[in-house]
């Protein structure tokens, strides 16, 4: 889920979608949460909570106003009892509602130009509301969409699972090309975003809960040495399921995500591509069977070595990032890998976007930068991480 490379998001459980009510009546200690995230072209505001779903259209009329049209754009699997609640409670509210299934495909333009064709039949205008449902991919084309259609549409999004409500809003995942992944980037553009808790897998063994450790270590590593002490003291409640905790840890990541994707360095920026240097082109070569949760975090484990061995991160910071992934419960590639296979694949994935070869890594727990990585060293260490892993 910058972004991971995320396939859609798991429908959640028809049971804890079609009552978050009684969600929320369970564990009435997780109060609702708002967040302003700062995004380059403005700012993102960020409900949380359990069962919130069920009540947000009101809020959702403060983002145009006067309600006019709202598109209720979902992918399919979506319950259907949390489409026909939205739908209610929007039109309640005075909008008047379409619905629209998200056009097939993958995440690329042929896509966003789906998406216009739908809300171009249905009329929908500037002045109106698109509430997006759905995982990591869904929610971008919303975004790309949204952000250009009439000159800019208001987007709500509704994410489905923990990783997406991370990196969607402020990082949208890029757009491809074909035989070209990733290639059209995009600015985070919607104006509202409902981390509603109650529809998230949460079960800290599972790959969706993982997935968000990994992405909340990746960006909190990125942001401060503040933001990982924050994660370092939430990590017991996080791996012991904690809900409240969950929900407090994952509003401070998107917070952190939207700082730095909107910072005024543009190295400041560049650092949201840690620990994807080695992620994207291990996924190439090993397909889908390993878990993304794995690749960010080796991708941070080896970030952190070539760091350490130009003398750029201390040998303490790097074993506290390693302890920190190891208490989220975030394995290791276990799989062979090529060491001159996984060497091309990473000039490869370098240089589809830039005429410079630099990595993205930490000088301190806090603090990533693009580094020059010596063609000798970065070979050692590919060699050297390949050969740990079993035959």
């Amino acid at each position: 889920m910058s972004e991971h490379e995320a396939t859609p998001a798991q429908a959640p459980g028809a049971e804890t979608a079609s009552a978050p009510e009684a969600a929320e009546a369970a564990a009435p200690e997780v109060r609702r949460q708002r967040q302003w995230v700062t995004l380059r072209g403005g700012s993102m505001d960020v409900r949380g909570g359990l069962g919130i779903s069920s009540s947000i259209a009101h809020d959702l009329r403060s983002v145009v106003g006067k309600p006019h049209s709202c598109a209720l754009v979902s992918e399919p699997g979506v319950p259907e009892a949390l489409l026909e609640g939205l739908h209610r409670d929007l039109s309640d509210e005075g909008f008047s509602v379409r619905r629209l299934e998200m056009p097939g495909g993958a995440c690329d333009l042929a896509r966003v130009q789906a998406l216009d064709g739908l809300l171009a039949e249905e009329r929908i205008t500037s002045d109106d509301l698109v509430v997006a449902v759905g995982g990591y991919e869904t929610l971008s084309v919303a975004s790309f969409a949204c952000s250009s259609w009439c000159g800019g549409t208001s987007l709500a999004e509704v994410p489905l699972d923990a990783a997406s409500a991370i990196v969607a809003g402020a990082t949208p995942r890029a757009l491809d090309l074909p035989g070209l992944p990733r290639m059209v980037t995009q600015d985070g553009s919607a104006r509202f975003s409902i981390v509603d808790i109650g529809l998230f897998d949460l079960d800290p063994a599972g790959e969706p809960a993982r997935l968000s450790f990994a992405l909340m270590a990746q960006t909190a590593t990125c942001d401060s040495n503040k933001a990982f002490e924050r994660l370092w003291d939430a990590t017991d409640d996080l791996v012991a399921g904690d809900v409240a905790a969950t929900l407090t840890q994952l509003l401070d990541t998107v917070k952190s995500r939207g700082r730095v994707v909107s910072s005024t360095a543009v190295s400041t920026r560049q650092s949201i591509a840690y620990a994807m240097d080695l992620a994207r082109p291990l996924r190439a070569l090993l397909g889908p069977e390993v878990p993304d949760s794995t690749l960010i975090a080796d991708g941070m484990r080896f970030a952190a070595r070539l760091s350490a061995a130009q003398d750029q991160l201390s040998i303490d910071d790097m074993f506290t990032q390693d302890e920190l992934l190891e208490r989220l419960g975030l394995g290791t590639v276990e799989a062979p890998v090529d060491p001159d296979a996984l060497l091309a694949a990473m000039r490869e994935e370098r240089y589809r976007r830039t005429n410079r070869f630099m990595l993205a890594l930490p000088r301190s727990l806090g603090r990533v930068r693009l580094s020059m990585v010596p063609d000798d060293l970065l070979a050692e260490h590919v060699a050297a991480w390949c050969d740990s892993r079993p035959v």
